[in-house]
């Protein structure tokens, strides 16, 4: 099993600054893609798994070791990195201008998951987004505010990178 640490690391090495990396924490070194999903989306931490969009987010990537990643998660963790994944892509396209200014121009991340959790064709990203976060609570069994989670992750993600180019200059 991989270590919020090893994970923590791994995000930090790859320009991800979404979570802080434990201090005093030994540290298994830089994990590979597929590994980097699986030990996300299977973390006991919420703030790990949340830590998938903007891995996505900053790697569109990434989304070609997803299909490998799901042969290794239970069928919960399975659900959670498909719909964080497609909770990724819609914020792509929600927030595309923002994210070309920050992070530069990026390729889009593909639409993987619309029809196996049945996001409809609505041309509105909040609309989706709001179908998403229905179909994340129903298929998580956890009525949650999955949208504002969704932007949650977003948010942080963007106020952190603003933080570090004011930083750098």
């Amino acid at each position: 099993m991989t270590t919020t640490a090893t994970l923590a690391y791994t995000l930090e090495q790859i320009g991800v600054h979404f979570i802080a990396r434990p201090a005093n924490e030994s540290i298994e070194g830089v994990l590979p893609p597929d590994s980097l999903l699986c030990g996300l989306a299977s973390s006991d931490e919420a703030r790990m798994r949340l830590s998938l969009i903007p891995l996505f987010l900053n790697h569109p990537d990434y989304a070609e070791y997803v299909a490998e990643a799901l042969n290794h998660l239970t069928l919960d963790q399975q659900q959670l990195l498909r719909c964080y994944y497609t909770a990724a892509q819609l914020l792509q396209q929600k927030h595309h201008a923002e994210l070309n200014e920050l992070f530069g121009d990026s390729e889009s991340l593909p639409a993987l998951f619309d029809e196996t959790l049945g996001i409809d064709g609505v041309d509105v990203y909040n609309g989706r987004l709001q179908q998403l976060a229905k179909r994340q609570a129903q298929l998580s069994g956890r009525p949650i505010n999955w949208y504002g989670t969704y932007e949650h992750a977003y948010t942080r993600m963007t106020r952190h990178a603003r933080k570090r180019r004011e930083w750098q200059l």
